[in-house]
């Protein structure tokens, strides 16, 4: 991979050309499997037509974990950085993926109607968690590589959730990892390396952050989300479940909480409703 895992090519950077992006690989050794890792791929059919356009027989590998959960940790994930909003709802409205990249059944959908199901590679976050070694050994299959193969970080948790010691400090640091998703690969390939050198990131995460142990569980937080997310999340995680044939009640909303999204949403409709049905009368 690129030493900064990813090159954001197929959405960000795709005027660069192809060029620009094989440029990340060219330290491979012949037949060596070569890959990337972006978060912001499959929630983008630009991107996926892209990649399609590109490689018809390329491999695809999706991690997906609780929308509700991966929300909650995308929120915590900027306080960590000195970002956060005081809310999760303002945190979307500044960050729209906040919410939008937990649409897996719609997203895995135009993935689907691209590439045969038999390129495609789901797990679930809690497969990864619990039993990380048949995770790898599965991915490994997957893209034809050694599944017997063991990397030392196959049990070291990454970007882990915590609080920053100085915010303005984390929010410049952050900037800084931002911009080296850039268009340089220089600088990308500087920073992907200096990431990889476990001294360093230790240090410069036993500076940065807190990551002490954080009390509460993502159950506790559906007051954070809006009904017609809740309703929307409902929706896309039973799409899943077709979609894999697998039960998923696991990452559902309480009933009681989707009794009051779903009124809430009809409520919202009825009001709607009586709004342009009173904008339509004829004014005396």
């Amino acid at each position: 991979m690129p030493a900064n895992k990813g090159t954001v090519y197929f959405t960000r950077f795709y005027y660069r050309g192809v060029a620009w992006f094989e440029e990340f690989f060219r330290n491979a050794a012949p037949g060596q499997v070569v890959g990337e890792i972006c978060e912001e791929y499959l929630s983008s059919p630009e991107a996926i037509q892209r990649i399609r356009d590109y490689r018809p027989d390329m491999r695809l590998i999706c991690c997906l974990r609780n929308p509700y959960e991966r929300a909650i940790s995308a929120w915590r994930f900027y306080g960590r950085n000195g970002c956060q909003e005081p809310t999760l709802v303002r945190q979307a409205e500044i960050n729209p993926h906040v919410f939008f990249y937990g649409f897996y059944a719609t997203q895995l959908e135009v993935v689907l109607s691209l590439f045969p199901r038999e390129q495609l590679l789901i797990f679930l976050f809690e497969e990864l968690a619990s039993d990380p070694r048949g995770v790898a050994r599965r991915l490994y299959e997957f893209i034809g590589v050694d599944p017997n193969f063991s990397p030392r970080s196959l049990n070291e948790r990454v970007n882990v959730n915590g609080r920053p010691r100085w915010r303005l400090l984390a929010k410049v640091v952050h900037k800084i990892h931002e911009r080296s998703w850039g268009p340089s690969r220089i600088v990308s390939n500087l920073v992907g390396r200096l990431k990889r050198v476990r001294v360093v990131r230790q240090t410069v995460r036993a500076i940065l952050y807190d990551e002490s142990e954080r009390s509460g569980d993502w159950r506790s937080s559906f007051a954070e989300f809006p009904p017609h997310i809740v309703t929307r999340y409902e929706q896309e995680i039973s799409g899943l479940e077709r979609m894999l044939v697998r039960d998923l009640s696991n990452w559902r909303a309480p009933t009681s909480v989707q009794a009051r999204a779903a009124h809430a949403a009809s409520a919202g409709v009825a009001t709607r409703n009586a709004s342009l049905s009173t904008a339509g009368k004829c004014r005396p």
